[in-house]
């Protein structure tokens, strides 16, 4: 339960939300659509990830040296891994990771089943819509990490106004989405992707993806008491 704080917290908590909201905002952008040579570039120039697991950071810090001095033979290469995977474009034998809730958690591993509409009553309820110009369904992981990292924004926004019920509100809902919707299939999914993609950029990511979810499950519960 978040109580009325001192300044010096409320700036900790500020910072905390703000990370996530960065990385949330970063690891969508990373599965909605391949990697081009101007977000490669800014990833790799990211700065470094504030967390006090060593692990986290080190799995950020691979990422970023992915993609350092990525040229254009290299960029084709990560675009026909990302089709391979997560489209299923390339050898029937291949090992796909497609990245919807519906496929990892209905009975039939279909899209747009219970999942799907779950997540779109989440989304009415908190006022959130996806980018219209991304037409994949709302149960994509790209659409449920850009979801969190808007509440992750919405928390510091209440923080900032000194509205600590309206943050805490924001955090709860952060920490609901991520054990009903991100956590029920992230791993099976994120094994999947290694599989698919050997080694690299997205063997890394996916890594990053899982345990970053995982510690931020744990630090919102710690937040939260």
């Amino acid at each position: 339960m978040i109580e009325t704080m001192p300044a010096e917290l409320a700036e900790n908590l500020i910072d905390f939300c703000e990370n996530r909201d960065r990385v949330y905002a970063l690891l969508s952008r990373c599965y909605e659509t391949e990697i081009d040579a101007a977000f490669a570039e800014a990833l790799a120039g990211e700065a470094a990830l504030a967390s006090d697991d060593a692990g986290l950071a080190a799995g950020f810090a691979a990422l970023q040296a992915d993609l350092a001095d990525c040229d254009e033979d290299a960029l084709e290469q990560l675009a026909v891994v990302f089709d391979r995977a997560f489209f299923g474009m390339g050898p029937r034998t291949a090992q796909k990771a497609f990245p919807y809730e519906s496929v990892y958690t209905s009975e039939g591993g279909l899209m747009m089943q219970e999942a799907y509409a779950e997540v779109l009553h989440v989304y009415r309820g908190a006022g959130f819509a996806k980018n219209p110009g991304f037409k994949e369904p709302e149960d994509h992981l790209a659409v449920e990490l850009a979801f969190m990292a808007l509440l992750c924004g919405r928390a510091v926004e209440a923080l900032r106004a000194g509205d600590e019920a309206g943050a805490e509100r924001q955090l709860r809902a952060q920490r609901e989405f991520l054990s009903d919707h991100l956590l029920n299939w992230i791993d099976r999914f994120t094994a999947d992707v290694r599989k698919a993609a050997e080694d690299g950029f997205y063997f890394d990511l996916a890594t990053f993806t899982e345990d970053f979810l995982t510690a931020d499950a744990a630090e919102l519960a710690e937040v939260l008491g």
